[in-house]
């Protein structure tokens, strides 16, 4: 499993750029996440919501742009400047 933000986005990048195995990686990394989340939904449908949401996370992570995402600090301004408004 992943320990850093940095190993996150390599693996990202990694995935981006075609690496099945980074791909792979990624998803087993939430996988326990998704398996938890699933215990909210009937026993007969959560191997389809499963299967169905390994897809979405690997489509997500495909197309997600790192460099749309904020800095911590670009983070916190961003909520204030919610709160403000």
């Amino acid at each position: 499993m992943l320990s850093k933000i940095d190993d996150l986005t390599s693996l990202i990048k990694d995935a981006q750029n075609k690496d099945t195995e980074a791909v792979l990686l990624f998803v087993q990394t939430f996988k326990p996440k998704l398996k938890s989340s699933l215990y909210q939904t009937s026993l007969s449908e959560r191997e389809d919501l499963e299967q169905e949401l390994t897809i979405k996370v690997m489509e997500t992570v495909c197309n997600y742009n790192l460099d749309d995402t904020p800095g911590f600090f670009e983070f916190i301004e961003q909520i204030e400047k919610k709160r403000t408004e």
